[in-house]
């Protein structure tokens, strides 16, 4: 482990609005995003272009089977990544059933703890998995089937967070088709270390194309307001590291004779002289 990785213990959030306002997410541990569609898909994508953009691989298991990379480029180029390498470090993979997404999450988690792990692995710092269960709610398999597989996958995904040192972070959507069943929604807070909860902060909450959510962060039991960017966009928020100035001027700026008398009072007099007045 080198020594910057060794003093990294969270990860940012992606805006500067929420760094601000809520505890960053450690490392080595599960997160939960219960959303009522995909309010915070635009926050999750910034987290991945930071990353890519640091140099660091992440991971992207799509269990919604809708995930669209896109709306990552306009990110990367905003952050000044114009080369094609980054995209090559964002592994998506799907399962298309139940079985095929355990599958996938069980073989991330060997990799990631056998004992010379791909560099894939070993060198991200985040791994995202959208929808997780929406496919244990496939109606082919029996309520103890797809609980017993959704259970199995969590663990793996607590093996695969632990041996990668990474931020593993868990989509739902409360308004999903079907609906999520209780009993899974409540494996799922069972199994993770946080919860935040995005909800619609209600009647005039959409103002000048920027749309306010309330956040919830379980673990401090605290809620923020939040302005969610238009997607692309970023705010100031993203560039106060970046362009703060470390040089201080002590010194007085030179005197500037001309000054004294603004432009259009010394082109009045010049008139009048003209004039004879």
């Amino acid at each position: 482990m080198t020594e910057s990785r060794a003093r990294d213990i969270s990860l940012s959030w992606g805006d500067g609005m929420i760094d601000l306002a809520l505890p960053r997410p450690n490392l080595g541990s599960l997160l939960l995003v219960e959303q009522d569609k995909r309010e915070f898909r635009g926050v999750l994508l910034r987290m991945v272009a930071d990353e890519l953009v640091a140099g660091r691989p992440v991971h992207w298991i799509d269990g919604g089977m809708g995930f669209d990379p896109s709306p990552l480029l306009p990110l990367l180029r905003i952050r000044g990544c114009f080369d094609k390498t980054a995209l090559r470090r964002f592994h998506i993979c799907r399962g298309f059933t139940a079985h095929q997404t355990a599958a996938i999450i069980a073989r991330l988690a060997d990799e990631a703890s056998a004992s010379d792990p791909p560099n894939r692995l070993s060198a991200g710092r985040l791994i995202i998995t959208s929808n997780l269960a929406r496919m244990f709610m496939d109606t082919q398999l029996k309520r103890a089937e797809g609980r017993s597989l959704l259970r199995g996958a969590l663990t793996d995904l607590r093996r695969l967070s632990s041996a990668s040192e990474s931020l593993l972070i868990i989509t739902s959507r409360r308004h999903s088709s079907p609906p999520i069943s209780k009993d899974l929604r409540a494996l799922l807070i069972s199994q993770v270390d946080d919860k935040l909860s995005v909800i619609p902060a209600g009647r005039g909450s959409h103002r000048r194309g920027i749309s306010s959510m309330r956040l919830h962060l379980a673990s401090v039991d605290r809620s923020i307001t939040w302005a969610r960017l238009p997607q692309g966009q970023t705010s100031l928020l993203d560039f106060r590291h970046i362009h703060a100035s470390r040089h201080v001027c002590i010194d007085e700026p030179p005197l500037i004779i001309s000054s004294f008398q603004p432009k259009g009072e010394s082109r009045a007099l010049a008139a009048r002289m003209a004039s004879g007045v």
